[in-house]
């Protein structure tokens, strides 16, 4: 589906956009729907995880045996990694510092093992990244390591400085990749150490930790954030915010490590309802909407996005962010959606947005002067899913009419030839068969090019999976509907009557399966479906056939700011009919989905 924004006719509003834009450019970096890491740091050699906790700085090291010796200046060098370990515990000097000032810190606990590496997610390793065009590095052939657990008590410290062993020309002597967090807030992605960095530890409020090098920091570092999305059957507008500012601003008290308990969760739940129910108006064609529906999720941040905190799951207060989210439904686009923005604080004065249209993301920021999210209608031969009814194609043969012509003339040909009447009589039937062929001829011209006559009816396995897989893809576009009654009356024109609970609950697993952000997902594409199985069957007077299928889909899923694209791969049992002039799904049996 070929889609394309058109200028708006108006140079006035045209330059007003541009403005905005230019002042998003100057206000901040640009928003990015989903974050991977430039710096292939996460297939360094030797990789350092640290984590502050209250009162203590944890470091856990993944060090390669080929690196020992730039670790552990005095080791024994060795092929074998366990003896090598065992030097290693006898070392008195480690050359990785933690440092308060000119005051190196020793650390209180030090365990050395031998372990497997950790398996990493680098989607470019050993491959030249395509937005850099820079070759990453492959992940280190060696998997056995020194995993080395060092704890450090920073306990009062705010400033601390970490050293990796240095070089004589003021570099790192040896490749380290390191990633942080203060409790479970990330303070950075994977960033190389090749040179001291320093940073500042907040307390009080792990989100305030940060390095002291602005080019080492998290990706989600904003503590406000605005997400609106334009779907074929719903607006949503969703809210990303810190536990810290809703107490803030409901004047409620906030300790940063006291846990989120079941008793927590219900509380945040009822005072961001309370609080944010109305205080951003949503606007759908100049007509002022109320949300037909309202849902709070609790996120926590990583290196890529935002995951769903899951129930049983441990995590401080101050980690927490909670997603607020209003839905609108809509029976067809809209020309333009408006929401007016008026959460701003003294330290909130620029907040970052995203709108998201099937055109693609525009990402932005609103401030005092210029309030409003606002987005327009300027998609071009847009079509909106199709989950009408399949139509069963009858079995026909084509015969071009210029044949069926020719056949005419030469029968009659023919006949006059081989008329046995008299001379007058044969020169009378010429002058009639004449007079035939020069009124066909007339009539060719206004005939369609070529007559189709029906033939009974046939399947072969080559039809049956266009038929299944035009099926399914209704069947997904359905399922963009995000009001279940309407789509249940969308599931019925490609469901039978008989099973359809049971049908209607199969396909759920399959078209809504949940992702890490905790929203539900949808198919976007199907392919290569093959029909392993098929065999004609009879069902309630019904011509149907028993197939057993498989194909390849791709589960898509956008929510916070957050793109989620996977691959699935499913096997299933489908019975599909034809009744009244459709195909129809009888029965649906997943038998694996990957």
């Amino acid at each position: 589906m070929h889609l394309k924004r058109i200028l708006n006719s108006s140079t006035h509003k045209v330059l007003i956009s541009l403005t905005l834009i230019l002042i998003s450019i100057l206000l901040s970096p640009i928003n990015k729907a989903d974050f991977i890491s430039l710096s292939g740091a996460e297939t360094a050699t030797n990789i350092a995880e640290i984590e502050i906790q209250k009162g203590t700085l944890h470091i856990t090291f993944e060090i390669s045996a080929n690196d020992a010796n730039m670790f552990w200046p005095e080791i024994e060098q060795t092929p074998d990694i366990y003896l090598l370990k065992q030097s290693a515990l006898k070392q008195k000097v480690f050359k990785f510092q933690i440092k308060s000032g000119v005051k190196s810190i020793k650390p209180s606990k030090l365990s050395i093992r031998v372990a497997q590496r950790k398996q990493r997610n680098s989607p470019f390793a050993g491959q030249t990244d395509p937005r850099t065009g820079i070759k990453v590095p492959d992940f280190p052939s060696d998997k056995k390591v020194l995993l080395t657990q060092l704890e450090y008590p920073v306990s009062g410290v705010s400033d601390l400085e970490m050293k990796p062993p240095m070089g004589s020309d003021g570099l790192a002597s040896v490749t380290i990749g390191f990633t942080s967090r203060h409790g479970q807030t990330p303070v950075s992605g994977f960033h190389y150490l090749s040179k001291p960095e320093s940073f500042t530890i907040d307390w009080d409020d792990p989100w305030n930790t940060h390095f002291k090098n602005t080019d080492i920091s998290r990706h989600n570092r904003h503590p406000l954030k605005s997400f609106l999305y334009v779907e074929p059957r719903q607006i949503r507008h969703e809210i990303l915010l810190r536990t810290k500012d809703l107490m803030e601003w409901t004047n409620h008290p906030f300790d940063a490590w006291q846990p989120l308990s079941p008793e927590n969760k219900t509380f945040l739940h009822h005072t961001v309802r309370n609080y944010l129910y109305n205080k951003n108006p949503t606007t759908i064609d100049q007509a002022l909407s109320q949300p037909s529906s309202i849902e709070t999720v609790f996120l926590r941040a990583n290196n890529n996005g935002y995951t769903q905190i899951s129930e049983n799951e441990t995590i401080e207060m101050g980690s927490v962010l909670i997603g607020y989210r209003e839905k609108f439904s809509i029976e067809e686009f809209p020309q333009s959606v408006t929401v007016d923005w008026n959460l701003f604080t003294d330290t909130i004065s620029s907040v970052p947005t995203l709108i998201q249209d099937p055109a693609g993301p525009f990402p932005n920021h609103v401030i005092p002067a210029f309030p409003d999210i606002q987005w327009h209608n300027y998609l071009y031969d847009y079509r909106p899913p199709n989950s009408d009814p399949l139509v069963i194609e009858t079995p026909s043969l084509a015969i071009p009419m210029a044949i069926l012509f020719s056949f005419l003339i030469i029968t009659i040909i023919v006949l006059t030839l081989s008329t046995k009447h008299s001379l007058p009589g044969r020169k009378g039937s010429a002058i009639i068969y004449t007079i035939i062929i020069l009124s066909a001829g007339a009539l060719y011209f206004n005939l369609p090019e070529e007559y189709r006559v029906n033939l009974p009816g046939t399947a072969k396995k080559r039809d049956l999976g266009r038929v299944t897989e035009q099926l399914l893809l209704k069947v997904a576009a359905a399922y963009k509907e995000p009001l279940s009654i309407n789509l249940e009356l969308k599931l019925k024109n490609l469901i039978t009557k008989d099973g359809f609970e049971n049908t209607y609950t199969n396909l759920t697993q399959i078209y809504r399966p949940q992702t890490t952000s905790g929203s539900l997902g949808s198919i976007s594409a199907i392919t290569n479906l093959r029909v392993e199985y098929s065999n004609q069957i009879n069902l309630n007077g019904n011509k149907g056939f028993r197939l057993i299928t498989s194909w390849q889909a791709v589960i898509e899923e956008q929510s916070w700011g957050h793109f989620e694209q996977k691959p699935q791969k499913t096997r299933a049992n489908i019975d599909i009919v034809q009744s009244d002039n459709y195909w129809k799904i009888a029965r649906f049996t997943p038998l694996s989905v990957r």
